[in-house]
């Protein structure tokens, strides 16, 4: 069966995602739809608003076969990292073909900025600092937005592979903060933020949010207890972030005025929620240095489509449906991430949903 790729998050689920579906299957004529999602934490180092089970059952319910969940260590990681392994998991998935959203649609010119030696990471950054990529200043126009800027990150991790890739032009504004039936997901949290209806952009039911700002008084517990030598010992503490981390925590008693004080031209806003994330877990530098490129794909969800084409899948050993067959190595920090996350909820859900965690996938 031909399988058509695409890398998501869902943070939440909308409409506009919806049309991606649509157009994948129109664009390459694929028999099943093959979803890489974060699980509970996405790119820009955040909780997403709804767990993982609950994103995944929306994808299936309108139009993807198979949702595979992309590790929390991958996840949670600049664009190339998050980039690259999840098109490392497609790859292994079989898929012939990659659909990804880009906000100019033009594939040629994403190829040719994926073809050159700049850190499409930092590109901005260190463009505001003075350095010069000339080439690639007047290619992205001194800017290179967000789903371009990923695009170009898959574009890299394909190199060499016989997996066809295609640009989905964006049906909006992903900066566009008002509410309509194509807000963007950027959007719709907004809204969930200020308690107002999003049943105009989005087919789920979200009653209880979450977000960030809801973590800020365990993460200010750890950065005013810890020890500083212990704190730099966490993966993505380097450069001193640790002590702007810390003053920060000690000043402020509000997560956005924490942020505000912590971002800089050397800190994205994401920078410092990844880096945020890997202290309230507790991961060491050691234990991500030790992991080798996941080799499995953990299943979260399937239609009875998406099932026939695991069952007919050549290489079963890489499909795994349960927690307890995650590698040791890789279980530990999803462990943790879940009970973080479980964390958000009041003690009755926090417990279901560890509960779920240990279940099964998700069949449609």
């Amino acid at each position: 069966m031909k399988s058509c790729g695409i890398v998501t998050e869902y943070n939440p689920f909308h409409n506009g995602h919806i049309y991606h579906i649509q157009k994948s299957r129109e664009m390459t004529d694929c028999e099943v739809l093959i979803a890489v999602m974060s699980g509970n934490f996405t790119q820009r180092g955040e909780p997403a608003v709804c767990d993982k089970y609950q994103r995944a059952e929306a994808a299936l319910r309108n139009g993807v076969d198979i949702v595979i969940e992309l590790p929390f260590i991958c996840a949670v990681q600049n664009g190339s990292v998050f980039g690259a392994q999840s098109v490392s998991l497609l790859k292994k998935a079989g898929v012939s073909d990659i659909v990804f959203g880009s906000e100019t649609g033009n594939l040629e010119e994403l190829q040719e900025i994926a073809s050159l030696p700049v850190n499409v990471d930092h590109l901005k950054e260190r463009m505001h600092q003075g350095e010069s990529y000339p080439k690639a200043y007047g290619l992205l126009a001194d800017y290179i937005y967000p789903n371009d800027r990923l695009a170009v990150c898959y574009l890299r991790a394909l190199e060499g592979s016989e997996i066809t890739p295609h640009a989905l032009p964006r049906s909006n504004d992903y900066n566009d903060t008002a509410l309509s039936s194509l807000a963007s997901a950027s959007a719709v949290r907004k809204a969930l933020l200020e308690g107002r209806d999003i049943s105009e952009a989005t087919p789920m039911e979200i009653p209880d949010p979450v977000f960030m700002k809801d973590l800020y008084p365990y993460l200010r517990r750890l950065l005013l207890l810890r020890k500083r030598e212990t704190v730099q010992q966490y993966f993505l503490v380097n450069e001193g972030i640790e002590k702007l981390m810390h003053d920060a925590a000690d000043r402020y008693d509000d997560y956005e005025a924490f942020l505000k004080a912590c971002v800089s031209k050397r800190y994205t806003r994401s920078r410092i929620q990844r880096t945020a994330l890997q202290i309230l877990c507790e991961n060491s530098k050691e234990e991500v240095k030790a992991l080798e490129d996941p080799t499995y794909l953990r299943v979260l969800g399937f239609t009875p489509k998406g099932q026939e084409y695991l069952k007919e899948f050549k290489k079963k050993e890489k499909i795994i449906t349960l927690f307890k067959e995650i590698p040791p190595s890789y279980k530990v920090l999803e462990e943790r991430a879940m009970q973080l996350y479980a964390s958000l909820y009041p003690e009755e859900k926090r417990k279901a949903l560890l509960k779920r965690e240990l279940m099964g996938p998700i069949r449609i």
